[in-house]
């Protein structure tokens, strides 16, 4: 048969069959093109899904580093102010100190879960020399306190002034010694004359010169957290943080 005959005596049977040819390539190219729409369309829904989670925990981190930082400044600067300043109110410093310490401890077992391996390990340094400045203020500040009030109440008074050297290197019990402090100084707290009668042979040089070590090692352990953080955060150059750049689909198929 000849075809080309057969369609110029019949061209609706030609015209029909062209538009269904046509019709058949523009439904599959559509339909390709939807799939691939598509598609680029779920990766996108994925990838600002991965950027809100990214942005949510870097928002989280930040946050909770800062108030532990805060937390251990705060701490540091009762410490301060409990080892420097004697009034009516050591007690209570004293038990908010204490308080605090375990207020960090809390904080401390929270960032655990949320920071990198090395920024947890920095916190926990930090924690641990945080304590040991808490434990020699807790223990020392009594004594330095102590020896202030003495000093200002045998002043001019060597008869007291003996008086107190004999209960202090008494062989009786701390407990005693404490007892017979409140005596001789009416001014001396319970816990001041306590911590002198027990603590009394440390010197002030050598408890100023351990206060001081304390802190310092405070202040390292917590620039190492800073520095560790800023790494975790990615703030070295100060950019927000991000998720791989979206390809589109063309792009791919091009690769």
């Amino acid at each position: 048969m000849d075809v080309l005959k057969y369609f110029e005596e019949n061209p609706e049977i030609f015209a029909a069959l062209v538009g269904a040819i046509i019709g058949s390539l523009g439904g599959g190219w559509i339909q390709a093109r939807g799939g691939r729409d598509q598609a680029a369309a779920r990766e996108a829904a994925k990838i600002q899904a991965e950027a809100q989670r990214v942005a949510a925990l870097w928002t989280v981190r930040q946050v909770q580093i800062a108030e532990f930082i805060r937390a251990v400044n705060g701490q540091v600067q009762r410490c301060d102010r409990l080892w420097f300043e004697l009034d009516s109110d050591s007690d209570a410093l004293s038990d908010e100190i204490a308080r605090e310490a375990d207020e960090l401890d809390l904080r401390w077992a929270e960032v655990r879960v949320l920071l990198t391996e090395n920024a947890v390990t920095a916190a926990g340094h930090l924690v641990l020399a945080v304590n040991d400045l808490v434990a020699h203020i807790q223990r020392y500040s009594w004594v330095r306190h102590a020896r202030i009030l003495v000093g200002s109440a045998t002043a001019g008074d060597q008869a007291l002034a003996a008086a107190v050297a004999r209960i202090l290197t008494s062989e009786a019990d701390y407990a005693s010694r404490a007892r017979d402090l409140r005596a001789a100084v009416s001014n001396l707290t319970e816990s001041q004359a306590e911590h002198l009668a027990v603590f009394n042979e440390r010197s002030d040089h050598d408890l100023e010169i351990q206060r001081g070590e304390a802190r310092a090692k405070v202040f390292r352990c917590l620039n190492d957290l800073v520095d560790e953080a800023r790494e975790m955060l990615g703030s070295q150059n100060d950019v927000a943080p991000t998720v791989p750049q979206q390809r589109r689909w063309w792009g791919r198929a091009a690769a």
